[in-house]
């Protein structure tokens, strides 16, 4: 009986002592740079929460949760706003206007996504299209939430690392670092038309060719995204090589579909220079590939093209119609 009271007793006890030495609530943050965790020395935050400046308490990549924010998440309201500025390895991503309940007890993962990783990854956020690389912040939770916010400037040694990878660069590898280095805006003319000639090439092979290193989805996002960032002279080209081929083009329907939306007089302006046949079937490429998924979005473009009294545009809505 004596040894069963002190077992309760030391249990207590060493339930009282965990209890006090608890850690109040924090959150962790990891660094992922390309899609690998990566160490974050220095680790640094600021948060500024409707115009007033908080630095939390930093324990190693994780920090404690000011009082400020502990509080249930129905109580912010709309016009609460949240900075956040994260530092790591002397790196600093700051985004802007978050919801004050993204601070919680949890976990965060800071990402950092050079060119190459950025548009295979994230290009649908369009965020990357205005800067040299892309920040995200993952606030996680069921399901998680995601902010990007493009960085303008290179990573240091970025710039000098892919000069010097391209003088011995060959096939897959010569066609990705084209690709960044036009990002980077370094001799642009040069590798931007390394990318379209790769292209053309690409599309000369049979239909339905298996992908290679240099023949494959890819090579598709790179041009789009250099038309995307403001390439204009990119979109004729885009527009020429529509086909129903599902090797290296297979998801362009998807680009008609947003430059239909996102730029549709640019769209119209440039498609009178294509066959009529070729007209309808950017149109109904752009309806099989994205706007059979998405009416609203079809609804918005159709309303749009009936505002433009030409062929084209006739030609476009009687295509999206299925006739």
């Amino acid at each position: 009986m004596k040894t069963v009271l002190k077992t309760v007793l030391f249990l207590l006890f060493a339930v009282s002592l965990s209890a006090q030495a608890a850690p109040e609530e924090h959150i962790s943050v990891a660094l992922v740079v390309d899609g690998q965790q990566a160490a974050c020395d220095n680790f640094e935050i600021e948060l500024c929460l409707n115009g007033d400046t908080i630095k939390p308490k930093v324990t190693g990549q994780a920090f404690q949760i000011p009082a400020a924010f502990k509080k249930p998440a129905a109580e912010w309201n709309d016009s609460d706003k949240l900075d956040i500025s994260l530092t790591c390895n002397n790196d600093k991503l700051v985004f802007l206007g978050q919801h004050p309940a993204f601070v919680r007890a949890g976990d965060w993962q800071l990402g950092m996504a050079r060119p190459l990783y950025a548009v295979k990854e994230y290009g649908y956020t369009h965020e990357f299209d205005r800067g040299a690389w892309l920040g995200y912040l993952i606030f996680e939770g069921e399901p998680p939430v995601v902010t990007f916010v493009a960085q303008p400037d290179p990573l240091a040694g970025m710039l000098n690392a892919l000069i010097k990878q391209q003088a011995d660069a060959s096939d897959g590898h010569a066609r990705d670092i084209a690709y960044e280095l036009a990002v980077l805006r370094f001799d642009y003319p040069t590798n931007r038309d390394h990318l379209l000639s790769v292209l053309n090439r690409c599309l000369l092979r049979p239909k339905e060719s298996p992908e290679n290193d240099e023949c494959d989805g890819d090579l598709l996002k790179f041009v789009v995204n250099l038309y995307w960032r403001g390439d204009s002279a990119l979109l004729l080209p885009l527009l020429r090589i529509a086909d129903t081929r599902r090797d290296v083009i297979d998801d362009i329907g998807g680009f008609y579909a947003d430059l239909l939306e996102r730029r549709g007089k640019s769209a119209l302006d440039a498609m009178q220079h294509l066959p009529e046949a070729q007209q309808a079937l950017v149109c109904r490429l752009a309806y099989e590939d994205d706007f059979i998924h998405d009416p609203p979005k079809l609804l918005r473009v159709k309303k749009t093209l009936g505002e433009h009294d030409d062929p084209v545009a006739g030609r476009c809505l009687t295509a999206l119609n299925g006739r």
